[in-house]
């Protein structure tokens, strides 16, 4: 569906940014936010109508850590599979990349002019990475070599790619010194503001610092992903979270969800959560592995956090306006503020007994969230996600 003006009528519109919550429409106008407000649907008689009775209209979703540069490997998923399709208007590609081989990423699938989704990425420090359903650059032990890094270049990358690459994704592994990184290190040196995503959590083949060090060497607006996993790193031998995790979170170090399939646990997110340790962002990590189950789409994974009791406005809030301040584009994406890009996600509650899985555990919810569809740059488009089936 296209027009000059659309109108998404008569649904629950959550606006964190603006702290708006309440029924109303949202006009579209040459593929930008034109009004938001009760009732203005009848001032634009010739508009194209969405009908969202009953449904929740949200900011154009942002899901922080995916893997979507396809053609680098075979890990990764189509934009659009992960983006619009799932009501998703923008995807971060959360390092598939490294910085020698970014500007062929970006022409193959960021500027390819089949993509739909918005994708945004975070570049690996090392020349060469991609991500193999076989790890192979941590296979081979490049992901863990020196002589992979050339800071110079990588910086380079980043200024020239500005308008698309919002931060770094550094796996944090060791060389000689077992307490430090030299690819975080090497990262945080030519960063500058820009956030660095860090892999919480041990990869195979390569050796990484212990999750104590990583917390203690990452910046306030640093992100942990992964940072409901099970295994150590937040909880202490107690079960409560861990002094160097504590501290890390108070610095301004940021936590991100970063689902996958088998980073995500129920048991560590509850007991989190009990001590008042919100996520900043939910994310999916959605790749070839997990696709299927257990994350399939950024709307399911949203559903997790609202089962464990996390407040839906908060919930709407962790996949927009949050995720655009910490990349630094909460002045365009995030919001339905007019003069915005028409970025809006329309999602339906799914009410009655669901069962949600982390990969490990399953838990039946009284209701879930589902993707109807949204409009990307004013252009509606429909999910094609299954739906959840009802809880037997």
């Amino acid at each position: 569906m296209s027009s000059s003006t659309t109108v998404i009528a008569n649904g629950r519109v959550i606006d964190p940014a603006s702290s708006f919550d309440g029924n109303a429409d949202v006009v579209v106008a040459d593929g930008k936010i034109l009004a938001v407000g009760a009732g203005l649907a009848a001032r634009h008689p010739g508009a194209a109508v969405i009908d969202a009775t009953g449904k929740l209209v949200t900011p154009g979703l942002i899901d922080m850590h995916t893997h979507v540069f396809v053609g680098l490997g075979d890990f990764c998923l189509p934009p659009d599979q992960v983006g619009v399709e799932s009501g998703v208007t923008t995807v971060i590609d959360a390092g598939t990349a490294g910085a020698a081989i970014f500007n062929l990423a970006r022409r193959a699938v960021i500027d390819h002019p089949a993509t739909r989704t918005r994708v945004l990425a975070l570049v690996d420090p090392n020349q060469i990475y991609l991500a193999t359903k076989h790890f192979i650059c941590h296979y081979l032990e490049i992901a863990n070599d020196t002589r992979n890094l050339d800071l110079e270049d990588a910086a380079r990358v980043l200024s020239e790619n500005s308008d698309v690459v919002v931060g770094m994704k550094v796996r944090a592994t060791r060389v000689d010194d077992p307490h430090r990184s030299p690819f975080l290190e090497g990262a945080k040196s030519i960063a500058g503001e820009l956030p660095i995503m860090v892999h919480f959590g041990a990869y195979p083949h390569t050796p990484s610092i212990a999750d104590e060090d990583l917390l203690s060497a990452l910046r306030p607006g640093d992100i942990i992903t992964h940072c409901f996993r099970g295994g150590a790193g937040t909880l202490d031998s107690e079960a409560r979270p861990s002094a160097v995790f504590r501290d890390a979170v108070a610095r301004g170090v940021k936590l991100d969800i970063g689902h996958s399939g088998g980073d995500f646990h129920f048991g560590t997110a509850r007991r989190l959560l009990d001590f008042g340790f919100l996520p900043d962002t939910i994310s999916t990590d959605l790749n070839v592995f997990n696709v299927d189950h257990p994350v399939r789409s950024l709307p399911q994974t949203m559903s997790k956090l609202w089962a464990l009791g996390v407040p839906l406005d908060r919930v709407i809030a962790m996949v927009t306006t949050n995720p655009a301040r910490q990349i630094h584009r909460a002045h365009e994406l995030g919001s339905l503020a007019p003069g915005r890009c028409a970025d809006v996600s329309v999602l339906r509650v799914v009410e009655g007994k669901r069962v949600l899985s982390d990969g490990h555990e399953t838990i039946t919810a009284e209701r879930a969230l589902e993707a109807v569809g949204c409009l990307r740059a004013g252009t509606w488009i429909e999910t094609r996600v299954p739906s959840l089936e009802a809880a037997a």
